[in-house]
Order: C-alpha cells, then structure tokens, then sequence
C-alpha cells in the first residue's frame, strides 16, 4: 500500500502489507485502516486482520480481529481521539495510539450493530435485534457518559438496520429492514423508518403514504430536513422537515438513490442499479425540477466539493463494458466524458464547501469549459448477419450454415439453386431423383376410392347391462326431480338445467323400453 501526497503526488509511505483488500482514512487522514482475508495462524496465535498504520510513517499502530468485511468495522469519532469496534455484547472505544487496552466500554446485552456520530460531540447509536416476543431496541448514548441513554427507542419487524446521521449529530434516522415479509406483497422484506434526537428530545416513526420498500435516505446539509425515496416501482420521492412531516413531493418515477449536493441546494434523485441511469436535478430553493440527464449504466453518483458538477461512473465488475465517468454541470450540461477499460472506483478529491460560497442564483455553465453533447443513440442492428455474408444482399444471403451446404454457396449466392442434403454426393442425388420417378410410375393415376366398411350389428344388451343402465337412468330422474324442485320454488336455474327438465320425457321412454326388454329375456 502507497500513500502519496494528493497535491504532489510525491509518495508519503509505503505499507509493506501484502493481501489486503480494503483501504481507508481516517477522518483527519492521520491514520490508514487496512482489512484483508482472515487466516489462521499456524502457530495458533491471533492473526490480526483489521489493521491501523500511521499515514505519515507507515508504522503499524495495532490490529483486530475481525473476520467479515464490513465499511464500518472500525469507526472515529470525527476529532480522531477515539476509534470504535463492535464486540459481543459491548462496543469498545480505543485511543489510536494505544490499540492494545479499551479506553472506555459500553455494555449493551445482544448489540448486533452500533455508529458512532459526526460532529463535535459525537454520540453512538447501538442495535439490539429482536428475540422471541420482545421489540428491538436502539438506544443513544454520549461517548464517554455510559450510565444512562440520552434516547432510546423500540419497534419491531426489525432484524438489522441503517444509520443516517445528521452531519451535525443531532438528529438520526434509523432505517429498519427484515429479511421477509410475511404478508408476501414484497419480495425485498419489509422496512420503516424512524426519527430520533439525539438529545432524547424528539422521536416518531416516519410515516410514508405509499407501500414498498424505502430505497434511500439523505440528510440536507444545511437544514434539518431530509429527502426518502420508498414505494413499488415507479417510487415516490419527497422532502420532510426535522419533524419528520412531508414537506415536497419529488414525483413518482422509476428512482432509487437521492443526494444532496454539498450545500444542499440542488438535489439528484436518480434510478440506478437494475433501472435505466436517468437523473433528475432539482432547485431546492424553488422546489422546481431543473433537467433531467441520462446517465445510462452508473453504479456510482457523487456531487463535487463545489456543489456545481455532479459524476455518474460505471464500475467493474459489476458492468464489464463501457467503463468510464461522466460529469454534468447542474443545468444538465455534459462538460466531461472519459471511457475507462476497467474502472473500479472513484470519487473527487475532498474539500470543505465552505471554499466554494454559495451563490444567489444558480450560475450557468463557467466559460472555457467545453460543452459535449451526448452520444446520439445507436440504431437497431437488426437481425444478426454473419461476416462472410455482411457484403451481399439480405435477401441472396444464406439463412445458416446448413442453407449454404445445402446450396453449395460459398462465394456469391445462387438464387433457386437445387437445396442438397449436407455431405450428399451427387451419385446419391441422382440414385434418390430415380427412387422418387420409380415411385410416381408404380402410384396408379386414377385410384378408385375404398368402399365404406359396413356397420357392425350391435351386441346383445345383457339382463346385467339393462339393470345397471336402468340404475342410471333413474339416477338422472332424481336429479330432475331436484332441479324442478328448485324451479317451483323460484330458484333461477340455468339453460343446461332447464334443458336437462326438459328432457324427462325421453328419459322415461327409456326406461320403459329397457324394463320391457329385460321382462323378455328373464321370461
């Protein structure tokens, strides 16, 4: 792993770590956390796997073990004097010169996960699932004053979830998800979303006026108010303030990632993932809709630290073709566009907003900056047509390999050539030709046609096959008896019913002349 200065690009420090697979700053950039593949010692000691390392120094600072990937296996608070990691049943706090011993340690019974807010009093927020009959718990605490919660907060239908913290610290959105939904209208479990203070203040559940799964959350940066996209397909997008009540509707449309550019006056909501890349830019001064910019095949969205250019970037290896990044300016325009043959991240470098003022208006496109327009769409192809054949006519052209055998065509086609069975010689056409004349002389031209055959006279109905036909016929009787019943009584009855009343006459002939017949065979 090599650190290298950002301005410079002079090289800092080298990690000398092979197999790590995920890199991370701290939050001042003082420290470099790397995870890789946990493996067992041979000797049986702890292999630590979560490591810590000075940015400036390449130094090792101390490790963890920690089994499972995860972006939030070691937090910071944002002034970088404690670092924190989940251990069953409490999370520890750490001071990163001294990884060896916990500096301060929080007891909460079945803590599945906790995070630990920004800001300047930073808080942590921990998760017990629920078990058996009881709700799940959340519950707040200041770090460093353990004795008691500053808010807490119980819900069921809740086996794991998300933590959006406001970047001040002082508000939390909890998004909470199970596995499956038990009235089986979704496929994706269900999810809620909830509004806690941190200072135990305020707290309510989110209420949202369309079913479906909660796609996204995002915090304004400059108010407390906060934008959710939920519900089936096409979603739902809209603002709420910091008392969790609607605010703007957004729209509905085929979204799933909402974001805020850094000063929070232009939001994206876009569809990505398994959606077709389209981004929708608002004003949220005018709670208007600015463009709409297609951004076809994205995985990735972020804002510039300016709040003027938003990328989309298509990554490997979830996408293996047309790799590469996109920037628009805010009025929709595509200032930049660079394909990649693999991409697999990236991001702007950071930097406070606070460089970049806020303007009144929402400024057009900076000069100098070339202006690109977008791609025109490609036509359809069209039928697939293989390579020997893209240089002739389509309708000369043979359909498949075995056309072109039977024809014989390898060059040129030959319309109406004689079709030949693939791999025939022409001593076997010509001996399967005199076969078919043959057949044809020895086929008589005017062939009379057979007679029909003649009825075979019926057997003899049996004493047995009377009486079990009888048996029948009386069972239909019963049944018409029942459906005039039910006609006297003013029941509506069916065509076929009435037809089946009807046909009571014909059913007593029957059974008169089968009764006459088995009188003759018994006497």
């Amino acid at each position: 792993v090599r650190v290298a200065d950002a301005q410079t690009l002079a090289p800092v420090a080298t990690i000398a770590r092979a197999g790590v697979v995920d890199v991370r700053f701290s939050p001042k950039g003082t420290y470099v956390v790397t995870w890789e593949r946990f493996s067992k010692p041979a000797d049986g000691s702890a292999g630590h796997n979560l490591l810590v390392w000075d940015a400036a120094s390449g130094a090792a600072r101390g490790g963890f073990v920690h089994r499972t990937f995860s972006e939030d296996a070691l937090q910071w608070t944002d002034d970088e004097r404690h670092c924190a990691k989940l251990f069953p049943g409490e999370v520890r706090f750490y001071a990163p010169g001294a990884l060896d011993a916990a500096a301060l340690t929080l007891r909460v019974d079945g803590a599945a996960s906790f995070s630990v807010s920004p800001g300047r009093a930073p808080s942590v927020a921990v998760f017990v699932p629920e078990r058996g009959s009881k709700p799940a718990l959340l519950r707040m605490y200041a770090v460093g004053a353990f004795a008691r919660p500053t808010a807490s907060k119980t819900f069921f239908k809740a086996e794991k979830v998300d933590f959006y913290w406001h970047r001040l610290g002082t508000s939390l959105l909890v998004l909470t998800q199970t596995d499956v939904d038990n009235t089986g209208r979704s496929y994706y479990g269900e999810s809620s979303l909830y509004f806690l203070a941190a200072a135990g203040t305020f707290d309510c559940r989110v209420v949202l006026d369309r079913e479906g799964p909660i796609h996204d959350v995002a915090w304004s940066p400059d108010e407390k108010e906060f934008a959710v996209v939920y519900g089936f397909m096409p979603a739902k997008a809209a603002l709420f303030n910091h008392r969790a009540e609607p605010v703007f509707d957004l729209g509905t449309a085929p979204r799933n990632l909402v974001r805020f550019n850094p000063h929070g006056r232009v939001l994206a909501v876009a569809g990505f993932g398994n959606l077709s890349g389209a981004i929708d830019l608002w004003d949220r001064k005018k709670l208007a809709k600015i463009c709409s910019i297609d951004a076809h095949g994205a995985s990735l969205c972020a804002w510039a630290p300016d709040g003027r250019y938003l990328m989309a970037a298509t990554l490997s290896p979830r996408l293996r073709v047309d790799n590469g990044i996109r920037i628009w300016h805010y009025s929709g325009a595509l200032v930049h566009s660079q394909p990649i043959d693999e991409l697999y991240y990236v991001e702007w470098r950071p930097a406070p907003p606070a460089r970049f003022p806020q303007r009144a208006a929402l400024s057009p496109v900076p000069p100098g900056i070339a202006v690109r327009s977008p791609a025109p769409p490609a036509k359809p192809a069209g039928a697939y047509r293989p390579p020997h054949a893209r240089s002739r006519p389509a309708a000369d052209s043979p359909r498949s390999l075995s056309d072109m055998a039977e024809r014989k065509v390898f060059g040129a086609a030959v319309p109406g050539a004689a079709r030949v069975p693939v791999g025939a010689s022409a001593e076997m056409v010509a001996k399967a030709a005199e076969k078919k004349r043959t057949r044809n002389r020895k086929k008589p031209k005017d062939a009379e046609p057979a007679p029909p055959a003649a009825p075979q006279p019926a057997e003899p109905l049996s004493e047995v096959d009377a009486l079990k036909r009888i048996r029948q016929l009386k069972k239909k009787l019963a049944q018409i008896d029942a459906l005039a019943a039910r006609r006297d009584a003013g029941d509506a009855l069916e065509v076929n019913q009435l037809a089946k009343i009807e046909s009571r006459p014909l059913i007593d002939a029957e059974i008169a002349a089968l009764a006459a017949k088995f009188s003759s065979l018994s006497a």
